[in-house]
C-alpha cells in the first residue's frame, strides 16, 4: 500500500495565521488526513467573552444550537470534562481521545450532549488545547462519526503533528492581532488625534501619546484595562458599553468633564467594521477626543484609519458628503462613471452601509 505523504503543517497553519479566512481550509486538511468528518478550532472560557467555534462541514444552525444549549460546562460535555480533568492534574495540552471520553462520561450530570453528538454524528474524535491563558482556552479537535470510527494511534500522531503547527499559528495570530491596535494608535498619532483603541470586551488595547496626557491629567481614569470619565449625556464607560454591545451603536458621542477650569472635551466613539471572527485581540472600537484636521488629506487619512478606505475612496466619500454630483466627481478624479460606481460600492462595503444616505449619516459625526 502506498504511504500517504503528510502535508507541511507549518505552511498550512502559518498561512491561516496570516490569512484567517484560510483556517477552514487548514482544519479541513487536518480532518481529511486523520480520516475525520470535521475539523474544529474553538475559543471559550475565561475572559474570552467573544467566543468562536469554527467547524468544517458543519451547519451554522448546529453551532448556534450548541451555543444556546448550555452544554459548554464539564458537567454536560464529555470533551470539556476530559480536558478539565487533565488540566487539574497539571497536564495542559495532551492529545485526548475516545478512551479519555469513556472515563468521564459516566460522571456527567446529563446525557443530553452525548445524545446530541450521536444524533448529528460526532460521538468520536480527538482534541488538544493550543492555548490556555487569561483569555481562556483555544482548542483544536477533530470530530468523527461512527463510520469514521474511533481514532487510531496513527491518526492521533498525525493530529499531534498538525496541532504543534496550529499552536504556533495561533500564537502568531494573537501577536498580529495585538500589534494592529499599536499600529492603529501610531497612525492616529501621526495626524495628531487623541485616540483610545478598545477591544470587543471594552478594554484598552492601545492609545496615543496625547491620550496618555489625558490619563496623566486625570481627565480620563484608567482602572485595570478599563477607561472611564464622568460625562453627559453618558459617562465614558457607558459610551464604550454602547459600542461593544451586540445590538449597540456604531457611533456615540459625549462630553467629559476636565480637571480645573479647562473646558470639557467632546469624546466620540466609532465601532470598527466587524470581522467574521478573531482570537479576541483585534481592535473593536476607537474613542477619539476632538476631530481631524479639516484639510482633505487629514480627513481622508482619518477615514482610512476608521474604515480602511483607500486614499481614493476617502476622497470620494468626502466629495459625496460635500454634495458633489457623481458626474463632477468622476470628472475631477479623471475616472469613468463605471469606475466611480465600483469605488463607491467598495466604500459602502467597507463602511457596512448600503446607500448614499447611509454614508451621509456615517460621515456627519466626523465632518459635520
Amino acid at each position: 500500500m502506498e504511504r500517504r505523504t503528510e502535508p507541511d503543517w507549518d505552511e498550512i497553519f502559518m498561512h491561516a495565521a496570516l490569512q484567517p479566512d484560510a483556517w477552514f481550509d487548514a482544519l479541513d486538511t487536518l480532518a481529511r488526513h486523520t480520516g475525520s468528518s470535521h475539523g474544529q478550532l474553538i475559543g471559550v472560557g475565561g475572559a474570552r467573552e467573544i467566543p468562536f467555534n469554527l467547524v468544517t462541514n458543519f451547519g451554522a444552525e448546529l453551532i448556534d444550537f450548541f451555543a444556546d444549549s448550555g452544554w459548554a460546562a464539564d458537567t454536560h460535555n464529555f470533551r470539556v470534562a476530559a480536558s478539565n480533568r487533565h488540566i487539574e492534574r497539571g497536564f495542559y495540552d495532551p492529545v485526548l481521545h475516545e478512551a479519555h471520553y469513556d472515563e468521564v462520561i459516566p460522571a456527567l450530570a446529563s446525557a443530553d450532549y452525548l445524545d446530541w453528538c450521536e444524533e448529528i454524528g460526532i460521538p468520536f474524535g480527538c482534541q488538544t488545547n493550543l492555548v490556555i491563558d487569561d483569555f481562556g482556552i483555544v482548542g483544536l479537535a477533530t470530530l468523527r462519526n461512527r463510520a469514521d470510527g474511533r481514532t487510531t494511534p496513527a491518526q492521533r500522531r498525525t493530529f499531534a503533528d498538525g496541532a504543534r503547527a496550529a499552536r504556533r499559528a495561533v500564537r502568531l495570530q494573537e501577536k498580529l492581532e495585538g500589534e494592529q491596535a499599536k499600529l492603529l494608535a501610531g497612525a492616529f498619532e501621526a495626524i495628531n488625534v487623541s485616540a483610545f483603541i478598545i477591544d470587543a470586551r471594552g478594554q484598552l488595547l492601545a492609545h496615543t501619546a496625547s491620550a496618555e496626557a489625558m490619563l496623566e491629567a486625570g481627565d480620563v481614569r484608567l482602572t485595570g484595562r478599563s477607561i472611564d470619565a464622568p460625562g453627559a449625556p453618558l459617562a465614558l464607560r457607558q459610551a464604550i458599553q454602547a459600542l461593544i454591545a451586540d445590538d449597540g451603536l456604531d457611533h456615540v458621542h459625549t462630553r467629559i468633564a476636565t480637571r480645573g477650569d479647562r473646558p470639557g472635551v467632546m469624546m466620540e466613539g466609532f465601532r470598527l467594521p466587524a470581522r467574521d471572527w478573531s482570537l479576541g485581540s483585534l481592535p473593536h472600537a476607537i474613542i477619539v477626543a476632538g476631530r481631524p484636521r479639516r484639510d482633505r488629506a487629514g480627513v481622508t487619512h482619518y477615514l482610512s484609519l476608521l474604515y480602511r478606505l483607500s486614499p481614493a475612496e476617502g476622497d470620494i466619500a468626502v466629495r459625496l458628503f460635500e454634495g458633489k454630483s457623481r458626474i463632477r466627481i468622476a470628472e475631477d478624479r479623471g475616472v469613468t462613471a463605471e469606475t466611480l460606481r465600483g469605488q463607491i460600492k467598495q466604500i459602502y462595503l467597507k463602511c457596512g452601509i448600503d446607500s448614499e444616505a447611509g454614508l451621509m449619516r456615517l460621515l456627519a459625526p466626523i465632518l459635520g
